[in-house]
């Protein structure tokens, strides 16, 4: 059968090419991948290339078959083999294309790299684009290879994640026959080693999963145990908050209690409500504040008892205290528990219901001083020049108060309110009600008693009032009227007369002794203040002035005990009067509260004796005043000088002979450089130089820009120095502008002094300026008509300036009035306007921490840290932060058109001028202000000049007690007297 198969097969394929192409195809197929022949294609594949096999007559089939199937094998074996010398298959054809498509790449890759970088930029970028290209090739391959998987799995497999294993790879292969075993293996082999890798690739995925997963699980629990922790945290820290936020609001709650209680009770001694604030300080339960009340009540109850006894005394003795019976007296009565035989030191407080009264003390103290009580409703007919203001009234109601009661007092009016006229009432007051003609003895100023001279002429010219002073003879004459006429009401002269010529007016007997600017006798030590205690004969004593309080409290016990000598009597028991309730304190601040209370504590003791009231309470349609600082530069000869002062002490002076000038006292001499270097050179050097003088001082600088603008918008000028010979500098200057002035200083006579306030104070006066000395032109002055004040050099004294700002606002005073100071920039100038401001804080409050200790040698140790400072800091700030023109015109100027007025002088000035500097240069100060000490003598000279400075030669205390005797005294005044007469 098998023969006959193989007979039909090769006689079809014999007759048929279709067929046998169909063979072939077959076959080729099945090569070309690498299978096993089946066969019946295998026995027509080999007919074809053998030939038929029916014309040989066939063995038997047991017999030929087997040797027929080697041969045929071997034969197709060797047909394949030569066939495959001459064809490779497609998937070899593939791999050969796929070695050559590398190879090529690879060779072009090597050309690309080994091109050299001289070619043309444009072929460059080309040949690098295409490098870069080739390079990603296999990349790219890779990313598209995904891409294109991804993307078959996205639309072919329902479920990626289940079918993205291949499970046919786990099947066997099947038995294939044929061809060889060789293919198969290969299978095998290839399926094996593959099923391995997924499968090794499985296990370390697992493992690592494992190990993942643990990590996580460890890495959780750190978390949560983390989180757990810092939640306990949180919420210990949340309690202790709590417990804080509690205990703060706590505390914060009482201090808010404390400080309205507190806030309560300094309003109270503000509004001087002292009941309130007793009641206030009781609730409070403060020991301190209780044990500070007793005393003062203990204090003001043992003043009482003093005043009470004193005035008794004088009662006894047969003093007619009410000499006329018209005036409306009333008498209030002294309290019970006032005895006459009460010490003067503190009374103990005694454990009964009185002792809770703290303000038993107070009522018993005010009526023992006022208990006799007057109203005065109208002024005296006597006083004619005018009508008394309300204020004014009321002062001259308390000075009659004094004179009923028999006591002393100080009339402590702000400068500028009229104290002079009210003193003037009184004297008319007393002897048309009163029937007391006097004598009355005014002591002042000597600047002033030309203005008491005209004030009597002009508000009660029927009072006779002579005017002690003058040359001995003019003196001899008033002295042989007095014993002629034997009658008069007032002597006016001034603290000097009071020493020499107190052989005679020790005679009279005063019925009152007014002394003006009364905080002279602020030293108890003092000649006048022993003088008129001891020798003269008064029975009352009233002391004006606008500043009672200076410096110290020992100051206002002096004015105290001169007044009240029984009552005010040791200066040691006043001071611990402030002192002892917060001493233990030491040098620590005191509150808001304890201040006020001292304050109101030494209120409450000098009340009943002192009157003062402000400006701003009574006058209330007076102009303002306003303070204007004015900075300005200084020239290079000024700062030379400055520097040559703080480093050695001494400065080049136009001697000839090229040596310099040591000096002594620092801060003058510091204070020298900031007004003006004129002030070193000596007499032969030629200061009428107008642009020199100008240039070589800021402040003169400033000067010459300010007052022509003053003088065109009208307005009138006091200038206040301390330097007699800045102000001969400061005439030069005006007389060189042409400026008319006047000038008054401790040189001009007494007669002088009226002229020359009725000069500038007439209606149609051609004077601008009033040159004054701060201490001789500062007190008494009524020169209201001017309404610019200029402080050219501070006091380190305020009051001083104050007293000097007040002669322009004063009543009488319609426009508004401008005080410029002048100060050099980052000199001891502005050291000393620092001081003043904490000075006047004296007047403000009567108390701060200097008050406590007032001896001298804690004035002079302040003054040496000062100096020292000043020293050591030299001209590091000179010329630093210097106003502009701009700024000093709007600090200047009253109103904008002023304003816009000066801006325009500027301008024109600065036109003018073809805009050059203003000060004096480096290159201009004179070559001799250069000279240095060069001699060893010299040297030591400064060291010893300068050691309180530099700590090596110790300071002496000062002494404020007179050092000259009685003798030395009239002996020294007679020959003043002579040189003044010559």
């Amino acid at each position: 059968m098998v023969t006959k198969l193989k007979e039909q097969n090769g006689s079809l394929l014999q007759d048929d090419p279709v067929e046998k192409t169909k063979s072939l195809i077959s076959a080729l197929n099945y090569v070309s991948r690498d299978l096993l022949l089946p066969f019946h294609l295998y026995d027509s594949v080999s007919s074809i290339y053998h030939g038929s096999l029916s014309d040989a007559s066939p063995p038997p089939p047991e017999k030929i078959l087997t040797p027929y199937g080697g041969d045929l094998m071997s034969e197709f074996e060797d047909a394949l083999s030569k066939q495959r010398q001459n064809y490779e298959s497609a998937s070899r054809l593939t791999e050969l294309e796929e070695i050559r498509r590398i190879s090529h790449i690879q060779h072009r890759l090597s050309q690309l790299e080994g091109l050299p970088s001289t070619r043309g930029q444009e072929l460059q970028e080309k040949c690098l684009f295409e490098l870069y290209d080739l390079k990603l090739r296999e990349l790219q391959r890779k990313v598209r290879a995904e891409v294109s998987s991804e993307y078959w799995l996205r639309l072919n497999c329902a479920r990626p994640d289940s079918q993205l294993y291949d499970w046919g790879m786990m099947r066997l292969p099947r038995p294939l026959y044929g061809v060889g075993d060789p293919f198969a293996m290969e299978a095998n082999d290839h399926f094996r080693n593959k099923r391995d890798a997924e499968r090794l690739l499985r296990l370390q995925e697992e493992e690592k999963n494992l190990i993942e997963t643990t990590q996580r699980k460890f890495f959780a629990e750190v978390l949560n145990a983390v989180r757990e922790f810092q939640l306990q945290i949180q919420v210990s820290q949340r309690r202790r908050k709590q417990r804080n936020d509690s205990v703060q609001a706590w505390h914060g709650r009482q201090r808010q209690r404390a400080t309205r209680a507190e806030k309560l009770r300094i309003m109270a001694l503000k509004s001087d409500d002292q009941e309130a604030y007793m009641k206030l300080a009781k609730e409070s339960k403060d020991e301190k504040l209780t044990l500070f009340l007793e005393e003062t009540n203990n204090i003001l109850v043992s003043l009482g008892a003093v005043a009470q006894r004193q005035k008794d005394a004088k009662l006894s003795e047969g003093i007619n205290i009410l000499k006329g019976s018209d005036s409306d007296l009333s008498e209030v009565d002294s309290p019970e528990d006032v005895h006459p035989d009460q010490d003067i030191e503190i009374i103990e407080s005694d454990n009964n219901d009185d002792s809770n009264d703290l303000l038993k003390g107070q009522r018993q103290y005010n009526l023992a001083i006022h208990s006799i009580q007057e109203k005065v409703t109208k002024q005296p007919s006597l006083f004619q020049g005018g009508e008394l203001r309300s204020y004014q009234l009321e002062g001259l109601q308390w000075m009659v108060s004094l004179y009923n009661n028999d006591y002393n007092g100080i009339l402590a009016d702000e400068m500028g309110l009229g104290k002079t006229i009210q003193t003037i009432a009184l004297i008319a007051y007393l002897l048309e009600n009163k029937n007391v003609p006097g004598p009355h003895l005014i002591v002042a100023p000597k600047a002033v008693l030309p203005n008491w001279e005209n004030e009597f002429a002009t508000w009660a010219p029927s009072i006779v009032a002579f005017l002690y002073d003058g040359s001995k003879e003019k003196r001899n004459e008033i002295k042989a009227r007095i014993a002629e006429e034997g009658k008069f009401n007032v002597l006016m002269t001034h603290y000097d007369f009071i020493l020499k010529d107190k052989g005679f007016l020790r005679k009279i007997d005063w019925n009152y002794i007014i002394v003006d600017e009364g905080h002279r006798l602020k030293n108890h030590e003092c000649a006048l203040a022993r003088t008129l205690v001891t020798v003269y004969r008064i029975k009352r004593r009233l002391l004006l002035t606008g500043t009672p309080i200076q410096n110290s409290l020992q100051e206002l016990w002096s004015l105290l005990n001169f007044l009240l000598p029984q009552i005010f009597n040791s200066v040691q028991n006043f001071e611990e009067w402030f002192n002892s309730p917060f001493a233990e304190r030491g040098n620590a601040s005191l509150t808001d509260e304890e201040e006020l209370l001292i304050i109101n504590r030494l209120h409450m003791v000098i009340r009943p004796f002192l009157l003062r009231r402000k400006k701003k309470e009574v006058e209330k349609f007076l102009p303002g005043k306003t303070q204007v600082v004015l900075k300005c530069d200084m020239s290079a000869w000024q700062k030379l000088y400055y520097k040559q002062v703080t480093d050695v002490g001494r400065v080049g002076l136009h001697t000839g002979n090229g040596r310099s000038k040591s000096l002594q006292t620092l801060s003058m001499q510091l204070r020298k450089c900031c007004n003006h270097p004129y002030l070193f050179v000596g007499g032969d050097y030629d200061m009428w130089k107008k642009p020199e003088i100008v240039r070589a001082s800021g402040k003169f600088e400033l000067l010459d820009r300010l007052l022509p603008k003053l003088k065109r918008a009208g307005h009138r000028i006091l200038l206040f120095s301390q330097m007699t010979r800045l102000i001969d500098l400061l005439e030069i200057y005006l007389t060189l502008n042409d400026y008319k002035y006047l000038r008054l200083d401790g040189t001009t006579k007494t007669d002088q002094r009226g002229i020359l306030l009725k000069q500038f104070n007439e209606p149609d006066s051609p004077y601008f300026m009033f040159l004054l000395s701060t201490r001789a032109g500062g007190l008494g002055l009524n020169l209201q008509t001017a309404d610019t004040v200029i402080i050219f050099d501070s006091d380190w004294n305020p009051q001083m300036d104050q007293q000097a700002e007040d002669r322009a606002h004063r009543i009488g005073q319609k426009k508004e009035v401008r005080v410029f100071v002048l100060v050099s920039i980052g000199s001891i100038e502005e050291v000393i306007l620092e001081r003043a401001k904490q000075k006047m804080g004296i007047d403000a409050k009567v108390i701060q921490a200097g008050l406590f200790n007032t001896t001298s040698m804690v004035k002079s140790q302040d003054r040496r840290e000062m100096l020292e400072e000043i020293m050591s800091k030299g001209t590091s700030s000179l010329g630093t932060d210097v106003p502009s023109e701009r700024e000093i015109n709007r600090l200047a100027a009253r109103t904008d058109d002023e304003f816009w007025m000066f801006e325009q002088m500027d301008e024109e000035r600065r036109q003018k001028e073809n805009y050059r500097t203003r000060l004096m240069e480096d290159k201009e100060v004179p070559e001799w202000a250069f000279t240095s000490q060069t001699q060893e003598d010299e040297s030591k000279t400064s060291k010893c000049h300068f050691g309180s400075v530099t700590g090596k030669r110790k300071r002496k205390e000062a002494v404020y007690s007179d050092s000259l005797s009685e003798l030395q005294w009239m002996e020294a005044m007679e020959s003043e007297e002579e040189d003044g007469s010559k």
